[in-house]
């Protein structure tokens, strides 16, 4: 699989207008959801190819600087793993050989170019993710986890072509669901909403993506743009 050079911070300077419009949707889950105390994230999608690896990715890093919390990003997507490649790490030794009992948690944690910011990838290739998740040591594993940090973010397969978001999301405070503008039909949005709401999953909002050139080519998109509609799916 091809490895970047560097990592995704490479192309993310803190002065940025992309890390300013990620600050703003920070703070704004923060005050819209303040008697809530949000610290626990879901990104999501209702399809493939729609951002939310990048879009966790940057999250992730934008809640490490907030006030120097001690935060995670875990990468839950075992079919289409993501997050090693944004930071340059190795995929193995994570999630998946937590929940396998081949590793012990603490070992896992791999470091990245921020001081506050902890990365658990993917792991070792499984079989059978949705059965992976739905065993009691998935439980386990985030009561673990969020024991270490105070801050989780988790990048989760896409809502419509498998159920494991949907597992998850429980574990989870609040889910925040990415939409490529554009791109992605209405009717494969309104489903993914559906699915979610369903099982009862706390959608906090949507963000949607590809509205302006930002990131390289080689991280996914030519363009890549933000903006964040609570409680609302009107951007669709």
């Amino acid at each position: 699989m091809e490895r970047f050079i560097g990592n995704i911070l490479d192309y993310f300077d803190e002065e940025s207008p992309e890390a300013t419009e990620f600050r703003r949707l920070y703070s704004k889950l923060k005050n819209l959801y303040a008697g809530q105390n949000i610290k626990n994230l879901l990104i999501t999608s209702s399809t493939i190819g729609e951002g939310k690896s990048t879009t966790a990715a940057l999250l992730a890093c934008t809640v490490a600087r907030y006030r120097e919390t001690k935060t995670i990003l875990v990468d839950c997507d075992l079919r289409r793993p993501r997050v090693h490649q944004l930071f340059n790490l190795s995929k193995e030794d994570g999630v998946a050989d937590v929940l396998l009992g081949n590793k012990r948690l603490d070992t896992c944690f791999k470091q990245s170019p921020l001081e506050n910011l902890k990365i658990l990838t993917s792991g070792g290739v499984v079989d059978n993710p949705t059965e992976l998740f739905n065993s009691p040591k998935m439980k386990d594993l985030f009561s673990e986890i969020k024991f270490y940090f105070d801050a989780v973010i988790v990048d989760s397969p896409p809502i419509n072509p498998v159920t494991d978001a949907l597992i998850l999301a429980p574990e989870m405070d609040g889910a925040l669901m990415v939409i490529k503008a554009g791109q992605t039909p209405k009717e494969v949005v309104r489903r993914a909403v559906e699915l979610m709401r369903n099982t009862g999953v706390n959608i906090l909002g949507v963000i949607v993506n590809n509205m302006k050139e930002v990131l390289p080519y080689y991280y996914d998109y030519r363009y890549y743009g933000y903006d964040y509609y609570a409680k609302s799916i009107k951007a669709a």
